[in-house]
């Protein structure tokens, strides 16, 4: 489908103050044609699109992410990122009664990551990968490298854009973060129909040198009307909806979130846009939408077209939140047992589904060694990392609708030594809680077949405090409660030793 760089999701700074003079204004790539072709498949009636003809009851919109690689399988956006972003968007769309929460794929989990692919990371003429991935039922957005919506002569960088042919949203990555840019609420606008503030405007911003300059021509040269500041033609000109201002991309223009330029509508009135729209191209401001577009919205959403969005999604909790004391192993600073067998534990947080699980050995989590896992259960066990490195950590609980919460971080240390003699049998094993407080403490096996083992608690200078002999441990999982009510507080090591071998836990009891 044919492509022109004309629209902006958000008109950003430059990340090296060096080249900033010479780099093109970051653009969104939904065309005056695709936005011509929007009308078309989804006609809207301005005439019915009023704030009050909204719900108020809150509908749950699915949204699904593909985090695209490269072919090496190199460059993949990271999960926090796009729960960063997931929080900004029901931001956005708050004022709508409209909630976005995230559906997984049956195959590919709550996030795609299986596309690793240099025609769709670098550019999208692989759309037969990428509507094989499409999840059918959801607002689907890809997350590339690069965003190419197909013009060899754009205007601008493209950051992202929405295609009514394939009605999906495609966006850089750097532009998938939560910092308040308003890229992807302005994509997902056009996705549920909304045009440009200055639609008709997008290959030509009105200023100085302009012919007519300074009072506008009656039609843009796109060949829409041109919206005056008096409302009389609001809802035949620019984007239709009487509740936005004349706007004649002024924002591709300025660098900021304040037009001065001086341009007047056709009858002569000097034009004052709503530079802080998220559909305009105003940079930095505090973005909003107006009544009119959050109405239209709704018709959109509401319309036989957007019926495969139609779902019984109910949130497990409307928040979530991570307590302070949520991590539990290993300790903060703590040198761990082996380098090759490291059980990390955490609180089971109430309303939360998802823990996003991270481990690097830099704080940014941004080295080649980055690994990120996503599971449903407070632990994770990991055989890959590497001796005598420092690392960080840390765990992020979310459920599907609600992911503006912060993750928790400790640090520690790998020594040179491995695990030996580890239970073949066991695949996971851990202590909780841990730390321990009052009430009694528990070990919880996973076994891939059944064994017997002996279970020893040892405090820190190697005196024995309990044992039980003689435990059969069944396939599958096993729970074993630790009578230590009386153990003071400290550091002690929970042993299982069988024929085959022994392994060994830390626990702290703190009370």
């Amino acid at each position: 489908m044919k492509k022109i760089f004309f629209a902006l999701a958000a008109f950003l700074a430059f990340e090296h103050a060096a080249i900033a003079q010479t780099q093109q204004p970051g653009v969104c790539g939904t065309s005056l044609e695709d936005q011509l072709l929007m009308r078309e498949l989804m006609p809207v009636d301005h005439t019915h699109t009023t704030a009050s003809e909204r719900s108020n009851a809150v509908q749950y919109v699915p949204i699904h992410f593909h985090l695209v690689a490269d072919s090496d399988g190199n460059g993949r956006h990271k999960i926090s990122r796009a729960l960063d972003q997931m929080c900004d968007l029901n931001a956005a769309y708050e004022g709508n009664d409209m909630r976005f929460f995230l559906r997984p794929h049956n195959t590919y989990g709550l996030f795609d990551k299986s596309i690793n692919n240099d025609n769709v990371y670098s550019n999208q003429s692989n759309t037969f990968t990428m509507n094989n991935r499409r999840l059918t039922n959801a607002l689907n957005v890809y997350v590339t490298n690069i965003a190419d919506s197909g013009n060899p002569n754009p205007i601008g960088i493209v950051l992202a854009y929405y295609s009514p042919t394939f009605d999906w949203v495609v966006s850089r990555k750097d532009q998938v973060n939560g910092s308040g840019n308003g890229t992807i609420p302005h994509e997902v606008g056009h996705f549920f129909s909304l045009p440009h503030t200055f639609f008709g405007w997008e290959s030509a911003p009105f200023q100085p040198g302009s012919a007519g300059w300074p009072t506008a021509p009656a039609v843009s040269p796109g060949g829409v009307p041109t919206e005056r500041m008096n409302g009389t033609n609001c809802s035949t000109a620019a984007d239709g909806i009487c509740d936005t201002p004349p706007d004649y991309n002024f924002g591709l223009l300025v660098a900021n979130c304040q037009y001065n330029g001086g341009a007047k509508d056709p009858l002569g009135v000097t034009v004052d846009p709503m530079e802080n729209n998220y559909m305009g191209y105003f940079s930095t401001c505090n973005y909003e939408f107006t009544p009119g577009q959050l109405a239209q919205v709704s018709t959109n959403l509401n319309s036989p077209a957007r019926n495969y969005l139609d779902n019984t999604f109910t949130p497990a909790a409307e928040t979530v939140v991570t307590p302070d004391d949520l991590l539990q192993l290993p300790a903060s600073g703590d040198t761990v047992d082996a380098y090759n067998n490291v059980a990390f534990q955490w609180q089971a947080v109430a309303g939360a589904t998802w823990y996003l699980f991270e481990i690097d050995i830099n704080s940014s989590y941004t080295s080649p060694f980055s690994q990120e896992i996503l599971t449903n259960d407070p632990t994770v066990t990991l055989t890959n990392l590497q001796a005598n490195r420092t690392y960080f950590w840390r765990v992020r609980p979310f459920n599907e609708y609600y992911t503006c919460n912060s993750a928790k971080q400790r640090t520690f240390r790998t020594p040179a030594t491995t695990s030996a003699n580890d239970i073949a049998e066991i695949s996971k094993w851990y202590v909780s809680p841990n730390p321990l407080g009052a009430g009694a403490a528990r070990i919880n096996v996973n076994a891939s077949q059944g064994f017997d083992a002996n279970l020893t608690v040892f405090d820190a200078v190697g005196r024995q405090v309990y044992r039980q002999n003689n435990l059969t441990f069944s396939a599958g999982e096993t729970t074993v409660e630790l009578p230590l009510d009386n153990a003071p507080n400290g550091m002690y090591f929970v042993v299982l030793d069988s024929a085959a071998g022994s392994s060994t836990r830390k626990l702290t009891v703190l009370r």
